[in-house]
């Protein structure tokens, strides 16, 4: 493909992009569903871009994708709301995580026959939710700013704890020991979400600080942009989360007109929302691509595994419904959107990176990582789809009632 002609691709794509999310705002037709469908036809069945001429930028992409979605996503957080829901969120990853755990390790044990090192790891891989595509889901669907938060905010939290997870448990099978393997868990859990949201906070604060000096500057959001990919870089150099990071530096940010009355820093709602519409745009610009190449990744050569990952998927949607029941105990207005809250179990980007290092691991079962996380990704993908165009149009029904 000439430079002309793949010019002349990205223009299209982006024309989709924008019509898949006009449709998604009238319609509630997810854009998410409808890119990743134009990624596979392009792909996979009309082979007018070679998914394979992509796989050098793989974590390139992934690794954007992430911090401009997350950074976006907090952006648009009210921080009063996050700080009254975040022990909700908590509790619903842990139980999330323990839950689908469980039940993947038991499906992969006695359907796969596969020993309980690779039940378990598989059981990690694919335990937690994708903020990189719950995120826009909900941010599209105008549902209540508590149940956004409690999504938000756990899907962030799930994206990083299930990569820690599941590197321990590779780690363990690799050498083949579980000395330390808990206690070394926990500890790289802590530093990371520890490091990260220290450093969203700090570099937030500062930054409110600068933009208030070069007030009248055309291009300061291009600066927060720079600044964003460099610090994302340092705090995961340093064995910081950088998925924390991102989402803490955007909340700061976004709610950049009550946090700066503390610190005697002057910000305007104006130019909070001038901001906010910026990075909008470049998120959507990434969104698009993201989840066209997700599309492109797709590969469904074994139709006995896509029977087995819909099967799988189903017992994550299961386990995801008694998660949700559990840590909504005491809250009507969440036990009354479970169904919805349920339903956005999407998995992604976290499950598709950690499938690919597998791979290279050289574990028994290895090469059927990939196949089968990736076909769980697309039908989680669809069940939350389905599920924010049915669950989130009944909740604004019922609250106009």
């Amino acid at each position: 493909m000439t430079a002309v002609q793949t010019l002349g691709l990205v223009g299209i794509l982006l024309v989709v992009g924008f019509l898949a999310d006009y449709l998604f705002r009238k319609t509630s037709i997810p854009d998410i569903l409808i890119l990743i469908l134009l990624g596979y036809l392009i792909g996979p069945v009309l082979y007018i871009v070679d998914p394979s001429d992509l796989a050098p930028a793989t974590q390139i992409i992934a690794t954007l994708a992430l911090a401009v979605i997350l950074f976006d996503g907090g952006l648009n957080l009210d921080l009063a709301v996050i700080l009254r829901s975040a022990h909700r969120a908590v509790l619903l990853v842990f139980l999330g995580i323990a839950i689908s755990m469980a039940a993947t390790a038991a499906f992969a044990h006695y359907l796969l026959n596969w020993g309980l090192p690779d039940s378990l790891l598989l059981g990690a891989i694919v335990s937690g939710t994708s903020p990189s595509i719950v995120i826009p889901l909900v941010s599209r669907a105008r549902v209540t700013d508590e149940i956004s938060s409690v999504l938000s905010l756990e899907s962030v939290l799930n994206g990083a704890l299930v990569i820690i997870i599941a590197l321990v448990v590779l780690d363990i099978m690799s050498t083949g020991t579980a000395e330390n393997g808990l206690s070394a868990a926990g500890k790289a859990i802590a530093i990371e979400f520890s490091l990260g949201a220290l450093a969203g906070i700090m570099a937030g604060i500062i930054w409110l600080w600068v933009l208030t000096r070069l007030k009248g500057e055309t291009y300061d959001d291009i600066l927060t942009l720079a600044v964003l990919f460099l610090l994302y870089s340092v705090v995961e150099s340093m064995n910081g989360s950088g998925v924390i990071f991102a989402l803490v530096f955007g909340l700061v940010l976004g709610n950049g007109v009550r946090i700066p009355k503390l610190f005697t820093i002057r910000r305007t709602t104006e130019r909070a929302e001038i901001m906010k519409k910026f990075h909008s745009q470049i998120s959507f610009f990434i969104k698009t691509f993201f989840f066209i190449y997700l599309g492109l990744i797709m590969t469904f050569n074994e139709p006995r595994l896509i029977i087995l990952s819909i099967i799988l998927s189903t017992l994550l949607l299961l386990s995801r419904y008694l998660a949700v029941l559990m840590s909504c105990l005491g809250n009507r207005a969440l036990f009354a959107n479970r169904r919805l809250l349920t339903s956005m179990l999407a998995r992604g980007l976290s499950a598709a990176v950690v499938a690919q290092i597998v791979v290279t691991s050289e574990i028994p079962n290895a090469s059927v990582y990939p196949d089968i996380v990736i076909a769980v990704i697309l039908v989680t993908v669809i069940i939350s789809s389905i599920g924010i165009t049915l669950f989130a149009r009944r909740a604004r029904a019922e609250e106009s009632n």
